[in-house]
Formats: structure tokens, sequence, C-alpha cells
């Protein structure tokens, strides 16, 4: 997601790229949620493949932020990921579910 150039920590173009789709794709909340969250993202991958579910937070929680869905990730009290049953017409999506966090 990152790249290092001349000492420099930059997003990669592949992440600018997906930034870029992402907020053109979903519109943004006039009023993001500014309350304790639960996020549980489900993971259905193009294929059967291994991958790390962990790998995946930080650029998904940067586009909720960014598309002001959520106010900041550091309200996020609970995170889940869960990995999913392959998507059948292999293009690979993940559904994040947001909840108000109750203790």
């Amino acid at each position: 997601m990152y790249r290092s150039i001349r000492g420099r920590n930059i997003l990669s173009k592949k992440a600018r790229e997906y930034y870029d789709w992402y907020l053109k794709t979903y519109p943004s909340l006039s009023s993001p949620i500014a309350l304790p969250v639960k996020v549980t993202m489900l993971f259905h991958p193009p294929k059967n493949f291994r991958y790390d579910v962990d790998n995946y937070f930080k650029n998904i929680l940067d586009c909720l932020t960014k598309g002001r869905i959520l106010l900041d990730d550091s309200q996020i009290v609970d995170l889940r990921g869960i990995k999913r049953q392959k998507d059948q017409k292999k293009d690979g999506y993940v559904n994040v579910v947001i909840n108000e966090y109750l203790e």
C-alpha cells in the first residue's frame, strides 16, 4: 500500500487508484458517523487462494474515513474480518457492516 521513495512513505499507485475508484463509486455521507463502532468485514475472494485477512483492513478503513463514512478509524472499538466463500462471479468483494458499539 505504501512505498518508500527517497526516505518518504507515499501511497502506491495501486492504492491511489483504489481510493479514486472508491470515492467515485460510493458517494460520501454528508455527516460521517462519530460514535464508537463495531466493524465486521466479510471477505469474498475472486478465487480460492490463501490470504491474510489482516492485510486488507488498513486500505478499507482508510476508504471509510476518506469517503466520510466514519469520522476517524480510531473510533472503531471492535474490528473483525471473516473469510467467506469465493465470489461465483470471480470479481471478489468485501461486505462492510458497521454497527454502533454497545458495551
